[in-house]
């Protein structure tokens, strides 16, 4: 089974992407708190593979992580594409005038 370290829980993008990518494999997600925990796990367990967030359309490229990749001397052996769609929505009972913060 492989091993794959991501940054975020269980139902994250990361892990959607996790499961879209090796989608023919059995994976054992390794679910860690930050993108150096990633990068720790790879260097804790050669078996282990680290699937993260390089870009991002709405925050353009993540700078931290590149800057991880290029201290750890991992190689990037492939890319996923996953879009992300959200929706606000309210119940018919509510007004949307009401809605005063949105957590996501």
């Amino acid at each position: 089974m492989k091993k794959v370290a991501i940054q975020g829980t269980l139902g994250s993008y990361h892990d959607i992407a996790a499961h879209e990518f090796f989608c023919e494999e059995d994976i054992e997600l390794i679910c860690c708190s930050t993108f150096e925990d990633v990068f720790q796990a790879m260097a804790d367990d050669s078996g282990v593979v680290g699937m993260l967030a390089i870009e991002n359309t709405i925050a353009g490229s993540l700078l931290h992580n590149y800057e991880l990749l290029r201290q750890s001397g991992v190689q990037i052996v492939g890319e996923h594409k996953l879009r992300i769609s959200h929706c606000l929505v309210c119940l018919p009972q509510d007004d949307w005038k009401d809605i005063v913060e949105v957590h996501s």
